[in-house]
């Protein structure tokens, strides 16, 4: 296992880029090649979200686990995270369906100053 990396970026839609170069440099350094496209989608999302609904900084941290990665997203929002049902003709708010979909398992974790969501993604 190796120490996570961390990356404070500030609440920019560019954000989403960074973070997602991020994960994609750890995933391949890990070993992880099948855990990559999805790592990323994945942190692309969180970061987009933090960005529209929090508007504060955003910390990103990634670190091997036992057979994956672990990934974690923070922002300053206390707003609670929910999924919602999205309507067809909808172009966002799958966000999280896709993150549940694409993940091993996440949840949330509130914050007295913020909340962090955690994602773990395992190799097959």
């Amino acid at each position: 296992m190796s120490d996570a990396v961390v990356a404070v970026l500030p609440p920019r839609a560019a954000s989403a880029a960074r973070a997602r170069e991020l994960v994609m440099v750890q995933c391949a350094a890990w070993g992880f090649p099948s855990l990559c496209d999805d790592l990323a989608l994945v942190v692309t999302e969180l970061v987009a979200n933090a960005v529209r609904h929090a508007g504060t900084d955003i910390i990103v941290s990634v670190e091997e686990i036992d057979h994956g990665i672990r990934l974690e997203v923070r922002d300053g929002s206390t707003r609670p995270l929910r999924p919602r049902a999205a309507l067809s003709s909808d172009e966002g708010g799958r966000g999280l369906l896709l993150v549940d979909a694409l993940s091993h398992r996440y949840g949330v974790v509130g914050e007295p100053d913020g909340k962090r969501v955690w994602v773990e993604l395992l190799a097959a």
